[in-house]
């Protein structure tokens, strides 16, 4: 370029437009990015004003950036959960026809009411199509101000670095409109943000503050606990019908949903359930951290979830073992003999070793299997506020023969419990139909559940008698149960954390930062992981996570 010497015709500005073509990699829009002023306006010296015709299409593209936010923001979804008001009014409807040193003013407010829209989520729902409008009106704003920076009049050196940082990120748009990466990428994101943005809010309900609240978990998960000896035993008599694949399937899968639906109906918690919904919970607050004392609430959150699953847990586990004894007793009482036989309690204990049978695979995939079921309770819920469902129940022509008041409780029954039983219906047929569909494909699946899994085990040793709790085999059973503890908890959080920073846009570094920040909390005051302390700060769930991530695409793509 520079071998052409001064002058600012037609051909130097097309050799300039053939090199930032060539940009081809990131590499090479951020080595654009660093370029020092002095050198880019040695370069200009040499080439004439290049920057010219970039300056038209600037002007072109803000015009119509401008003019697609405006639509976007007064589509009647946007509307519909916006903050209300006469259109008039809306910073909407003023962006297009603005002078330009209004613009900035009028980005904040707009991005204001996104924000109103974001909290009204909850109440309306949310599709693939919303997220995708608010996507693209985030980042439209981003791109506005961008090119209002750009565009901004100040000193040479600091115009012609504004524009270079622009036209740095004008080449990063352009690799990623042209990779196909770059377009799953976006998709996937979309599709993430679609999943968690309501399931976040419905994770704070998990996250116990007070000791009261604490103890509360702890006696609902008991409930739990003392349910799932009966979906235990349920267990056991189906596998000993010897039933084909496929009805043995559909029978777990009644007896599991059912035990579980008869949980969420009578207000008990299945531990298991948690971890899934307070990962969105948690992803949503560390979006929002930006300084060390928000820092210090998000590990008081972590904290908090901590100890709420622990709870859950003892719950959980502290009374499926006694009453899976209990039971046993009853049973013998009965019949005169333990529910089961020596055989069946050895193969039991046996299938729990934890490195000598599949227990720590099978684990690994009843976590996944229980993050996927709060997909789908995710999904149920959500499908049933956006098509306002309950509200259709709530006014159905019915009610003039029926009674309006019952009408009113259904609604009433159907917008509380449609996410519970959403989930639990897709997690009694994921844990019932994995095992037929391994038989069916011939593939070595099973599941193993921690609640259930403690409930076998304790029908076992009770069965096998207390000489056995000297057997090593019921040792390594035992650790085999806190390994399906782990995993069960572990997989399902992490999975869930995962597509919740995919969706938020939550750097690496920031996770790593605040794991460290953890474990120096943790080494300084265990206890508050454990049991909460006598008092402590507000709900922290007041960071309400932003509108959509920072940054800019010359186009998205929806499909």
């Amino acid at each position: 370029v520079t071998a052409h010497g001064g002058g600012a015709g037609t051909n130097e500005w097309l050799e300039a437009r053939s090199v930032v073509a060539r940009f081809e990699s990131q590499r090479d829009a951020d080595w654009l990015g660093e370029l020092p002023a002095s050198l880019t306006l040695d370069l200009l010296g040499r080439l004439g004003d290049v920057w010219q015709p970039l300056r038209d299409s600037t002007e072109d593209a803000l015009a119509l950036l401008t003019t697609r936010v405006s639509a976007l923001g007064l589509s009647d979804d946007i509307r519909q959960r916006g903050p209300g008001g006469p259109v008039r009014e809306s910073p909407f409807f003023r962006l297009p026809h603005a002078r330009r040193d209004e613009l900035a003013d009028l980005c904040l407010m707009c991005r204001r009411d996104m924000v109103a829209v974001h909290d009204n989520l909850e109440r309306f729902g949310v599709s693939v199509d919303v997220v995708y409008r608010l996507d693209v009106i985030a980042k439209s704003l981003d791109r506005v101000e961008a090119i209002l920076v750009a565009l901004d009049p100040r000193t040479t050196t600091e115009l012609v670095t504004a524009e270079t940082l622009f036209l740095a990120e004008l080449c990063r748009a352009r690799l990623r409109e042209s990779s196909v990466r770059g377009v799953v990428k976006d998709n996937t994101q979309l599709l993430a943000r679609k999943v968690i943005e309501r399931a976040g809010e419905t994770g704070e309900h998990y996250i116990t503050v007070s000791r009261g609240e604490w103890w509360k978990m702890l006696a609902s998960a008991g409930g739990g606990g003392f349910m799932t000896v009966f979906t235990c035993v349920a267990k056991f008599f189906t596998k000993w019908g010897h039933f084909a694949p496929a009805v043995d399937g559909m029978i777990s899968s009644v007896n599991y949903a059912g035990s579980f639906v008869g949980m969420q109906l009578l207000g008990f918690t299945l531990a298991t359930k948690q971890p899934s919904m307070t990962a969105a919970a948690l992803a949503g607050s560390i979006r929002a951290q930006r300084d060390a004392h928000q820092l210090d609430d998000l590990i008081t959150t972590i904290a908090r979830i901590c100890r709420s699953q622990l709870a859950a847990a003892l719950g959980n586990i502290g009374v499926v073992i006694p009453s899976a004894i209990v039971f046993d007793f009853v049973f013998r009482a009965v019949y005169g003999r333990s529910f089961l036989d020596a055989d069946s309690a050895q193969y039991t204990v046996d299938s729990f070793h934890v490195y000598k049978s599949g227990t720590i695979p099978y684990a690994v995939l009843t976590g996944v299997l229980l993050w996927a079921s709060s997909l789908g309770a995710g999904w149920l819920e959500n499908w049933a506020v956006y098509r306002r469902i309950p509200e259709a129940i709530a006014e159905h022509r019915f009610k003039r023969f029926l009674g309006r008041g019952l009408f009113r409780w259904l609604g009433k029954m159907v917008k509380k419990h449609v996410a519970g039983f959403g989930g639990s219906v897709a997690l009694g047929v994921l844990l019932g139909m994995t095992p037929a569909f391994g038989k069916f494909f011939g593939l070595p699946l099973d599941v193993r559940h921690v609640t259930l899994s403690s409930g076998a085990l304790a029908l076992s040793v009770k069965a096998l008698g207390l000489s056995a709790l000297t057997d090593p085999s019921v040792g390594w059973a035992a650790l085999g149960i806190v390994a399906i503890g782990s995993m069960n908890f572990g997989i399902s959080f992490l999975l869930a954390l995962g597509v919740a920073f995919r969706a938020r846009e939550v750097p690496i570094s920031r996770g790593v930062r605040l794991l460290f920040a953890v474990l120096g909390r943790f080494l300084r005051s265990p206890l508050q992981f454990i049991y909460p302390p006598a008092a402590e700060a507000p709900d922290v769930f007041s960071h309400r996570p932003s509108m959509a991530p920072r940054g800019s695409a010359v186009s998205l793509h929806r499909h």
